[in-house]
């Protein structure tokens, strides 16, 4: 069941026994999420959980600010952090 208030789109839906979701093609249409497409998912407290679409890959995006830097894969990963920090 799709729940359109206002500018909010709201819908249930059920987790399989793997416990994933199918995202409506509603919903994937209106925050462009596409087939490869990178959504952070955060918890707030036991209840909530807000999906954001990353628009880019944060590994791409600092390899795009770098140039030909080389880093390590654990610098790589420390910095993807800091990256999603930024985001939130």
């Amino acid at each position: 069941m799709i729940i359109y208030w206002w500018d909010i789109l709201s819908v249930i839906v059920r987790v399989d026994s793997k416990g994933r979701i199918v995202l409506p093609k509603d919903i994937r249409d209106k925050c462009g999420i596409k087939p490869c497409s990178r959504v952070l998912i955060e918890v707030k407290n036991s209840n909530e959980v807000l999906l954001r679409v990353i628009e880019k890959d944060p590994s791409e995006e600092l390899a795009e600010l770098l140039g030909d830097f080389k880093f390590t894969r654990k610098d790589r990963v420390r910095v993807e952090k800091l990256l999603l920090r930024e985001i939130v």
